[in-house]
């Protein structure tokens, strides 16, 4: 049986081994995109909730991941994860993590929006929000809509005017010889 000094020894390996989110590559792109919270994934950009299971995934590299109460996906750890996990419960053991009350908050580090863990009421920098949407307005969009349409009624109708023009030009001539009209000079 491991005792608290070799399962924190084992714990700071696997932190190390672990390649960063960055590193992937290839299909692990869209699992880490899909099945992995993200920054966007959290409404108002910070979620509390309690710690209701820790897990790995991985097979050469062991990836640690915490579910949390209310949201679906779980939060991959970082070593500023898992060191504010370890100060919080005083312990290495992933088991004594259950139940922990945490804050996960999307902040921005060295540029790039992440996810990080923080106690209840602890300071940290404040949460990033994404930026809105840019909104098309309505009216241009009608507008573009209804030229488009009216280009393509306009070609339709040129294509059908060039393929039948003998047959428009004897219907012209026999609609302005029609017995009973007159043609004014």
């Amino acid at each position: 049986m491991a005792d608290k000094s070799t399962q924190a020894a084992r714990l700071a390996a696997e932190v190390t081994h672990t390649p960063p989110q960055s590193a992937v590559q290839g299909r692990a792109v869209s699992v880490v995109t899909r099945y992995r919270l993200q920054p966007d994934d959290l409404p108002n950009g910070q979620w509390e909730g309690r710690i209701h299971s820790v897990n790995t995934q991985g097979v050469e590299a062991l990836t640690p991941l915490i579910f949390i109460e209310g949201l679906t996906k779980p939060l991959v750890l970082s070593a500023d994860d898992i060191q504010t996990l370890l100060r919080m419960t005083d312990s290495p053991f992933a088991s004594d993590w259950i139940g922990c009350k945490v804050v996960v908050r999307a902040v921005r580090v060295d540029g790039q929006r992440v996810l990080r863990l923080y106690a209840p009421g602890m300071a940290g920098p404040p949460v990033d929000m994404p930026v809105a949407p840019r909104r098309r307005h309505p009216r241009r969009l009608w507008l573009t809509l209804s030229l488009l349409l009216a280009l393509i009624a306009l070609s339709v109708w040129l294509v059908y005017a060039v393929e039948q023009r003998t047959l428009l030009w004897t219907f012209l001539q026999q609609a302005v010889t029609t017995p009973g009209v007159t043609p004014t000079p």
